[in-house]
């Protein structure tokens, strides 16, 4: 037994210890990393004329490598419909100083446009004048609300899924607690935001609101039974630490580095941060995709949630006890509703787990039971109490026969050997009669 404890330790500390040292390390290489020195990044900008246009991009591309895309157009009317068509962050108008933008793309994009076309107006003879086609609610001044209030219909589903995981429901009851809680997300965040003036009271909010949260949980959901005691990790990777930086909510993706911008129109957040933008502030500009979008994910975790499903039906008709043995994600409980998984720590190749109930004749849970386990030599390996409901489990046991003692007060010890192979045996139980009065009273 002693041999065992270091390796039992060790698998225990890495088990627990594994993602909150993966926060850490996330958070430095995708958090501090892309926000620590933003800067433009094949940021579209109009410019009214090809001479314009021509002499910006030479002038961008030697103070800013890769940091600036400058289109020509004819007239300062076509430039202002860049703005509003989302084609285009920015465009100028030399023959005015007029610099064209949308506050709703990001607050954060004002500093470095206005650092980039102050010289470049005043070197025509201009002072730059600045005009928002775009300009955020009133409560929301920093331009970031949006992105505030998407993040509290984003994290919640597979914070959710991960609570519903040890639930005591069937995967109906589950599936159905994950629609019910993204409803009242996208239904309240979009109440409180219009009501405090973040966002303007539009009711598309809520749909495309709904469709995030779903993409999402039902996603997490499906691969649970697929990634197993990894699923905070991964769901953490693609629904933050990869969501957040990419979804040009915090921080515009014009300033984020190029791998960050290949992300945003692939993961939910970033496709509700456009959708809803064009929705709220651009007049239905590029709405479409970020929707669409959303409704793939959507598609994809519907898709997850039925293949695992008849994944583990299939298993569990096949062999319901090698499906258990070899770590399964589900089981069926005793009404016959599939159950899903509890993740776990992984187990070794040697792992040899004892499960069973204690007992009494009358058929009552023995619920103070002691279960001892002792090797051929009479050495204790484990002792162990069983539940309320006279279940016990005993773990780690060695590649050889033992002896497993059952007993209880009131009733006579049974015991049996058994050799336990490798992974789960179950089914293990006892049933202790009742002792006699005078030798329970002794």
């Amino acid at each position: 037994m002693s041999e065992e404890q270091p390796a039992s330790l060790a698998r225990t500390l890495a088990s627990a210890l594994w993602f909150p040292i993966f926060f850490v390390v996330g958070f430095m290489v995708f958090y501090l990393l892309p926000f620590h020195a933003p800067a433009p990044h094949d940021m579209p900008v109009v410019a009214v004329g090809e001479q314009t246009a021509t002499q910006l991009s030479a002038s961008f591309d030697k103070a800013m490598p890769g940091g600036v895309d400058v289109s020509a157009v004819d007239t300062a009317e076509q430039a202002r419909q860049a703005v509003t068509d989302r084609q285009a962050v920015a465009a100028y108008d030399p023959a005015t100083g007029d610099l064209f933008y949308g506050k709703a793309n990001g607050a954060a994009l004002m500093q470095f446009l206005q650092k980039m076309f102050a010289p470049v107006a005043a070197a025509s003879g201009h002072a730059l004048s600045l005009h928002d086609l775009a300009p955020t609610a009133a409560g929301d001044v920093m331009g970031t609300g949006l992105f505030y209030l998407l993040m509290a219909m984003n994290i919640p589903p597979y914070v959710t899924v991960m609570v519903l995981l040890r639930a005591e429901l069937t995967t109906r009851q589950k599936l159905l607690s994950l629609v019910g809680v993204g409803a009242f997300a996208a239904v309240f965040c979009f109440a409180f935001g219009a009501t405090i003036g973040v966002i303007p009271p539009n009711p598309l909010v809520m749909l495309i609101g709904f469709l995030l949260t779903q993409g999402i949980a039902w996603t997490a959901f499906g691969l649970v039974p697929l990634v197993k005691q990894f699923i905070p990790g991964v769901a953490m990777t693609l629904f933050v630490l990869l969501s957040m930086p990419s979804s040009g909510g915090a921080i515009p993706k014009e300033l984020v580095p190029t791998f960050f911008q290949h992300l945003h129109p692939l993961l939910p957040l970033g496709q509700a941060v456009d959708s809803i933008r064009g929705v709220l502030y651009f007049g239905g500009a590029r709405v479409a995709p970020g929707v669409i979008g959303l409704a793939a994910w959507c598609l994809i975790g519907v898709t997850l949630v039925i293949f695992t499903q008849l994944r583990a039906q299939r298993a569990a008709e096949n062999d319901p006890e090698a499906v258990d043995s070899a770590g399964s994600y589900e089981h069926k409980d005793d009404s016959g509703a599939v159950v899903d998984p509890s993740f776990e720590p992984p187990l070794p190749a040697h792992h040899r787990t004892l499960v069973g109930t204690i007992s009494h004749a009358g058929g009552a849970a023995a619920g103070s039971a002691v279960v001892t386990v002792t090797d051929s030599a009479g050495e204790q390996i484990a002792r162990v109490d069983t539940d309320a409901d006279g279940g016990y489990e005993v773990h780690d046991l060695p590649d050889r026969f033992v002896t497993v003692v059952a007993s209880a007060p009131g009733a006579v010890p049974a015991a049996g050997r058994v050799s336990v192979p490798r992974g789960r045996k179950s089914g293990y139980d006892f049933v202790l009669p009742a002792a006699e009065p005078a030798k329970a009273a002794r």
